[in-house]
């Protein structure tokens, strides 16, 4: 008997209870849409869209303006929230191609000797000839298009390093 009143104790005290929310980076909503990125209007009247894969229609988004600006001319892929005015709230964002050509992004780190690109999942991706420009750029955010045991066909600074 008292472990049938147990149960339901327990399960009530845990409803009441609030838990500690995640850390901002890393919740991420369950919509998602992927296209390029682009700037459209004139100074001081501009914003930054993402043009939906297929053409259909542009979607304004919201967020770092700095970090999707940089992004402009990229095929990315933005998690987030649908807002208001079929705006979209953006939390995350991925880069997929650069001029057509698979890219990759993350953190760029030293690796003993060489590079790495620490990726979002915490993968280390070693980087075989990172160009000599994105040298001084350790802890930045860039991307890179191409297979990296070579040379990047293009690359970026998506952010610089905090």
């Amino acid at each position: 008997m008292r472990r049938a009143l147990l149960v339901p104790c327990v399960l009530a005290l845990l409803a009441c209870t609030r838990g500690t929310p995640a850390p901002a980076a890393k919740a991420v909503s369950a919509d998602s849409l992927r296209g390029m990125v682009d700037v459209v209007g004139s100074e001081p009247a501009s914003w930054v869209v993402l043009r939906v894969a297929g053409g259909t229609r542009d979607v304004a988004l919201d967020g770092d303006a700095g970090v999707l600006r940089r992004l402009t001319g990229l095929e990315v892929t933005v998690w987030g929230e649908r807002a208001a005015g079929g705006r979209f709230a953006v939390a995350r964002v991925a880069v997929r191609t650069a001029s057509g050509v698979p890219a990759v992004d993350g953190i760029l780190a030293r690796e003993g000797q060489g590079f790495a690109l620490v990726t979002e999942d915490g993968r280390r991706l070693p980087i075989a000839r990172l160009p000599e420009t994105l040298r001084s750029s350790i802890g930045a955010r860039v991307w890179l298009a191409g297979p990296l045991d070579r040379a990047p066909d293009s690359f970026g600074v998506i952010a610089d390093p905090r």
